[in-house]
């Protein structure tokens, strides 16, 4: 297992040995999710849901 500090508060995230490249992991201070981009060196993403999950009104 591999430990990173969230680039948000500085807690830490936890990378297990079976994660792969495109897996989610959490910091355990903030809750934050972020998206595995790369294993070694790790690289995390940040989800932003705001733009993700946002949807145009239907018009009828």
């Amino acid at each position: 297992m591999k430990i990173k500090s969230c680039p948000t508060c500085g807690g830490r995230i936890k990378i297990y040995y079976d994660h792969e490249v495109g897996d989610e992991v959490y910091c355990e201070e903030c809750e934050k999710e972020f998206q595995l981009m790369g294993l070694n060196p790790v690289i995390l993403e940040s989800f932003d849901y705001d733009e993700e999950y946002y949807f145009d009104e239907d018009e009828y």
